[in-house]
């Protein structure tokens, strides 16, 4: 066993390095996933591909890798995000994954692209299944499912009511048309995939509750087996719709997980094994013939989560509960299955005495139990004393004597020769074996065709043996459920039992049919002259019996007991027997003359008494002579070598190799006849598909030419009836244009008097509107002159207020420097003060020094105190000149800002109030000229409208003239207007522009204020 990493930053690598071998487990490689880092990424999902030679697994986050066991690559396929809870491997080129986010993807395994998508609506899928013909899949839910077309990706069935009833399981039975749905309350349904008709239901026993999770169908569609949470396992059997068997397992298992079936490779695609993986991690495979378990896999540190077979039954792939992903061997798995079973007879010492060999009569000593519990007996069994037993009871125990045969033939069970053999597939010459051979059974012809194949293969002469099917027959179906075996007896009987058969071939074996000849000439002299006389030579008396080993004369029954004795003696033994049923059929004989009436007798069942027919044997095989005796000329049985099967060459190849050539060559002739005969088909079918579409076209042509015939017809009609028509139209618009003449002139009459009417109206309500506009506008006007005087008086104001501010802060200009002049006044004082000081002080030290020298200490002090003194008063000077300066400076600076600033505001009020009135007085002046205008307009609509009641019938000019005078009165108006907004405008924008340099002279006063403070 190898061991793989995927993942590590590789998208894609080899499995192994050279090829593994399995394990003692059957494991020959296991794969881990490194896609989290250097912590191990579980696997949980794995699934093979119809080849069997892919397999695909799923981790935790959803990523997909491809294993191919043929190309030995892995490859990472996708890349998802959610936990996987499907996966499915339909077809080669689509892989089919659900995820824990509802969704459920297609991908195409060869561009790694996701190409379909089959989710349903908020549901999690939980089980994929698909159609053995790979077309179509079938995706489950607990709330639905549904039927989806892998070509097209569209759904194309629903089922509804799923969320109600619960659904558990959809899945598809193999090779029939059938859909099955199970459900909650362990109810399953069988429906019809095309028309969806319910068909059967399949039922449980009542009072049950099996709680089922998981079902298999085997390959065949024969059996469903249904497990859940319980250790019991109900198997129905689909073609009568009955519970078949309920099968029991171990008590440590509590439930089952999941079913599947095992496909063995000798077994013909019965599927006699399915495996169960319970809740202990244990796969258990169990047979269907005898309902016990197999073999098993899994147990002690390993556990199983997950598991698919290959289906063709050659791999095992398994999801441990560790993470990691094994592929197993069934080959190695089940080695031991085909084995020989264990010992069911022991030998037993049988007595002289109680053995009673009489010829010709039937013994009638009880037959004896050969059962036995130990199975450890084989190596203890000895054939002659089963010889010994065969000839004291007659034949060999029913349910023993498949493996009593083995025995006595020694089959080495060469299982990788005959996997050899099995692997070149169907040989050409049994191609057609169904027509040649007729079987009712279809798995019996599948096995009979197999191993006549691997004989073939084994060896060319075979390939060309007529009879062989013959021969082969009964034992096919003696060991059908294991074709290694059947081959092994027929190559075992061949070697020993057909002994120069083949020499003559293809004529039958003149040497074996002269010894029988012979015998029969010592046995019974009269018989074979009989048969002398009548021209029935060997080859029609002795041949079929031999070709056929009885299997025609005798019914199965007896063919057992007939064989069961052939294979405990001599290979001339066989010789013995032809000779003594010739014997006892010699009555039947001797009546018949006719070839026909021969053949038929040889050619079908006719009642002989078997024991009498061995006795008889072997009484002639013990009194022949010894020169005719068959044991001169046969040799004595040789088994089959272990390992390898030997070299059959004992024929003639000359004639062997050209009669291949021959049958190749026929092979060939009939495969290119049957290619020009299907060519000649299809270029039959062609010419007719041809001619029919020829006949199809000159139907049509003939239909559209009658079509087109009446269509012109037609066309004819109506062209004469539209003449007519246009004729009675023409008539019909002159009668309509006179009528509308008349209609306008009265109209046109009626018009014009409505108009005048109109304009007569029109001009009142005219010459009320202009009224109206000349009282409004003079109205406005006035408005306006009130207005403009009233912002006259608000300039005034704002002058005067202005003004005022300008005096208070003149005042306050003034406050301040009187201030600073009082300050300067008591500043002179102190420093007078201080001179006066300075003085006393001076008159104090010229007393002291009067005084005397013993006041030199106190003068020192009043000395240092004066210079102290006179040195602050200094300090003091300077900085009270300093502070001085500063707000002398101060003030003459604000006050020639304030100089300055009181004019150019007298300047700005003079050119405001200036340009103010000059506006007022063109404004007025404009609107006294807008009056004179209007009232000139007005005059000339007076003369106009005079004009008019002087013309008569000229109520167009009187409605022009009523447009024209609206135009200019309208216009005027619009004039009006546009002048009023624009003096309003700028009177607002002079109070704004004043009212800003108010505020900018205030805030500079202000800030003049606090500099000087």
């Amino acid at each position: 066993m190898q061991k793989v990493q995927v993942g590590k930053g590789k998208i894609s690598g080899n499995l192994w390095t050279r090829k593994p071998n399995p394990d003692k487990h059957g494991c020959f490689i296991e794969i881990c996933n490194m896609t989290h880092g250097e912590r191990l990424g579980k696997f949980v999902r794995c699934s093979f591909s119809p080849c069997g030679e892919q397999i695909v697994i799923a981790d935790q986050l959803g990523h997909l890798y491809i294993l191919d066991l043929h190309k030995n690559r892995y490859t990472l396929l996708h890349k998802g995000t959610k936990y996987c809870t499907a996966l499915d491997f339909p077809t080669l080129n689509f892989i089919v994954a659900a995820y824990a986010d509802s969704s459920v993807k297609v991908i195409d395994s060869s561009s790694h692209e996701v190409v379909g998508d089959l989710s349903l609506q908020n549901t999690v899928v939980t089980s994929l299944n698909h159609h053995e013909g790979g077309r179509y899949i079938l995706t489950c839910s607990t709330e639905s499912g549904a039927l989806w077309d892998l070509q097209t990706f569209h759904r194309k069935r629903m089922l509804s009511g799923a969320s109600v009833a619960g659904l558990k399981e959809l899945l598809f039975v193999p090779k029939s048309n059938i859909l099955l749905t199970c459900f909650r309350d362990d109810s399953v349904f069988a429906w019809d995939c095309e028309t969806l008709d319910h068909l059967y239901t399949l039922q449980k026993q009542p009072g049950e509750q099996p709680a089922f999770s998981c079902f298999a169908t085997t390959s065949n569609g024969e059996f469903l087996i249904a497990g859940g949470r319980s250790r019991y396992l109900h198997v129905w059997r689909l073609q009568d719709q009955k519970l078949h068997h309920i099968v029991e397992l171990p008590e440590r298992v509590k439930s089952v997980k999941q079913l599947l079936a095992l496909e063995q490779i000798f077994d013909q695609n019965n599927n006699t094994v399915f495996g169960a993986l319970s809740q202990d991690g244990i796969l258990r495979f169990i047979s269907l013939n005898t309902y016990k378990i197999v073999f098993s896999v899994g147990g002690n540190d390993t556990v199983i989560s997950h598991v698919s077979v290959s289906p063709s039954g050659k791999h095992l792939a398994i999801v441990l509960d560790s993470g990691s992903c094994q592929v197993l061997s069934v080959k190695a798995l089940t080695r031991n299955l085909n084995a020989a079973p264990a010992p069911l007879v022991r030998a037993i010492s049988v007595p002289a005495k109680e053995v009673k060999l009489t010829v010709g009569e039937k013994t009638t000593q009880k037959r004896r139990c050969f059962q036995d519990n130990n199975i450890n007996l084989i190596s203890r069994v000895d054939v002659k004393k089963l010889k010994k037993i065969l000839k004291g009871y007659g034949e060999y125990p029913e349910k023993y004597r498949d493996f009593i045969w083995r025995l006595l033939l020694k089959i080495p069970e060469n299982t990788e020769a005959y996997g050899v053999l099995l692997d070149k597939g169907i040989h050409p010459a049994f191609q057609n074996l169904q027509q040649v051979c007729p079987v009712k059974s279809a798995k019996l012809m599948r096995v009979l065709q197999k191993v006549l194949s691997c004989m073939a293969h084994w060896s060319s002469i075979f390939s060309i043996s007529d009879f062989l099917p013959m021969l082969a027959f009964p034992f096919v179906k003696m060991f059908q459920n294991n074709h290694l075996v059947a081959f092994e007896v027929i190559a075992s009987f061949v070697l020993s039992w057909c002994q120069g058969w083949y020499e003559y071939f293809p004529h039958p074996p003149v040497n074996v049919l002269t010894c029988v000849e012979n015998l029969l000439n010592h046995y019974d002299n009269k018989l074979l002259q009989h048969l002398t006389n009548c021209d029935v030579s060997a080859k029609v008396y002795c041949w079929p019996l031999l070709y056929t080993v009885f299997s025609e004369v005798l019914s199965a029954k007896e063919w057992m007991i007939l064989m069961d004795h052939v294979l405990s003696n001599h290979p001339g033994y066989l010789l013995c027997l032809v000779v003594v049923y010739l014997n006892c059929s010699r009555q039947v004989l001797l009546n018949c003359t006719e070839l026909k009436d021969f053949e038929f007798y040889f050619h079908n069942r006719n009642r002989i008494l078997i024991s009498r027919l061995v006795t008889n044997a072997y009484t002639l095989w013990e009194s022949c002579p010894a020169e005719i005796h068959p044991r001169s000329f046969i040799k004595s049985f040789k088994p089959l070598v272990a390992g390898d099967y030997p070299i059959f060459n004992n024929y003639p190849e000359k004639v062997v190799d050209y009669q291949l050539k021959e049958r190749e060559r026929i092979h060939k002739e009939e495969l290119e006849y049957i290619k020009q005969r299907q060519l000649a088909e299809e270029l039959k079918s062609h010419t007719a598909h041809l001619q029919q579409q020829e006949e199809v076209w000159r139907r049509e042509q003939q239909l559209l030419s009658e079509a087109e015939q009446q269509r012109r017809k037609i066309l004819l009609t109506e062209e004469n009836k539209l003449t007519e028509q246009r004729i009675r139209l023409q008539a019909m618009k002159r009668e309509l244009r006179l009528r509308e003449v008349q209609v306008l002139d009265t109209a046109r009459k009626n018009f014009i008097e409505t108009a005048e009417r109109d304009h007569k109206e029109k001009l009142n309500l005219l010459e009320e509107e202009i009224k109206k506009k000349a009282l409004l506008r003079d109205l406005e006007t006035k408005s306006a002159i009130e207005e403009v005087a009233l912002k006259e008086l608000e300039i005034e104001s704002q002058k005067g207020f202005l003004q005022q501010e300008l005096a208070r802060e003149l005042y306050v200009s003034n406050k301040r420097e009187e201030a600073l002049s009082a300050d300067q006044k008591e500043r002179a004082e102190l420093l007078r003060r201080q001179h006066q000081l300075d003085d006393d002080i001076t008159e104090d030290r010229a007393t002291v020094r009067v005084q005397g020298a013993q006041h030199d200490l106190a003068r020192s002090a009043v000395k240092s105190m004066s210079l102290k003194h006179g040195r602050d008063a200094e300090r003091a000077r300077h900085i009270n000149a300093i502070y001085t300066e500063i707000a002398l400076n101060g003030v003459r600076q604000k006050e020639s800002e304030n100089q300055t600033e009181k004019e150019r505001l007298e300047t700005v009020l003079k050119d405001a109030t200036r340009n103010l009135h000059e506006e007022m007085q063109a404004q007025r002046a404009a609107l006294e000229q807008q009056r004179l205008e209007t009232l000139a307009t007005e005059k000339r609509v007076e003369e106009l409208y005079s004009e008019i009641h002087q013309l008569r019938g000229g109520g167009g000019d009187k409605e022009n003239v009523e447009h024209t005078n609206t135009v200019v009165l309208n216009r005027r108006r619009e004039s009006l207007d546009r002048r009023h907004a624009e003096v309003l405008r700028h009177v607002r924008d002079l109070r704004h522009k004043i009212t800003e340099d108010s505020r900018t002279e205030q805030s500079g006063t202000l800030s003049t204020a606090s500099l000087g403070q």
